[in-house]
């Protein structure tokens, strides 16, 4: 029962975390996080538009997560030079016009009518429909027929995940150096600056599409600023920012059913795990800075 209902949703949960937090550590230091949980409702009408062409949770709704981010990030940076009214207004702006176009695409496309995704899993989620999973023992993972009975929600995540880390790792000289050294790689010459701004919207697509989509909204903001902001708490590098980051996500979700399974013992009621995992990756996020502080470790923000 573990593997068959309980590790699609840890395997959801946390390839969706680390994909938001790689997303999260690139934008927080620049002041820029909330490009990343605007994105979270924005990318609603790539998602729908990913449905429409084919009708299941595979690349087309990632392809339509990144075309729509990507669209999304342009309109802010061409808005941004455009105004005077303060740092964040055009992000304000837009994201709610992007999500409006999503909940009207979604009622005109009739998705909600069948289930596949409603307004509800977008608000919350669908962890909770994570079911099952064809695996009763732990060399089941190495046969190829069992990840085809994979719920898609989880095969879409950990897909988003890889191409994730995938490209931070190829680029992390740069976006390291770019948070890290900001005065020295102001020097970067317009390639190296074009190169870090599309696999920033690349990376921010994919998490939004990834939370979006299983962990819902209130998942996505938690997942993309908290655990983030305590890795920054304690490190010098962005890979200690990324370790530290996963780790608090990782007792985030242990928390999460920790506090789940007491519920229903206790009150025999089932929470949602959505809004558990919220909560805790918040709390553990204000707990971080006073902790670093107390140990000695706390580190400036760049």
């Amino acid at each position: 029962m573990l593997l068959s209902q309980d590790l699609p949703i840890l395997l959801t949960l946390l390839s969706a975390a680390v994909t938001a937090i790689l997303a999260g550590s690139l934008l927080l230091p620049k002041g820029q996080i909330m490009i990343s949980e605007a994105a979270s409702h924005a990318v609603l009408p790539g998602l729908i538009l990913g449905f429409v062409l084919s009708g299941t949770h595979g690349w087309e709704v990632l392809l339509g997560a990144v075309l729509v981010i990507a669209l999304f990030v342009a309109g802010v940076g061409w808005l941004r030079t455009r105004h005077s009214f303060g740092r964040g207004v055009e992000i304000a702006a837009l994201f709610p016009i992007f999500f409006g176009i999503g909940i009207i695409a979604l009622s005109l496309s009739g998705l909600e009518d069948t289930g596949m995704i409603d307004v509800d899993h977008i608000l919350f989620g669908s962890l909770e429909l994570l079911l099952w999973f064809e695996v009763a023992a732990w060399p089941d993972l190495l046969r190829a027929e069992v990840w085809s009975s994979a719920p898609p929600q989880m095969m879409a995540s950990l897909a988003s995940f890889s191409l994730s880390l995938a490209l931070c790792l190829s680029a992390y000289p740069l976006f390291n150096r770019s948070l890290m050294d900001p005065e020295h790689f102001a020097l970067k010459t317009p390639v190296a600056a074009f190169a870090v701004k599309v696999l920033e919207t690349l990376v921010i697509a994919m998490a939004a599409a990834a939370c979006l989509r299983a962990a819902g909204v209130v998942v996505a903001i938690a997942l993309f600023s908290a655990p983030a902001i305590a890795g920054w708490a304690f490190a010098r590098t962005l890979w200690q920012v990324w370790v530290g980051a996963i780790a608090v996500a990782v007792l985030g979700i242990v928390l999460t059913y920790g506090t789940s399974m007491v519920a229903v013992q206790l009150l025999n009621v089932e929470p949602r795990l959505s809004g558990i995992l919220a909560l805790w990756v918040v709390v553990l996020a204000v707990l971080a800075a006073p902790v670093a502080k107390r140990l000695k470790r706390a580190r400036p923000m760049p």
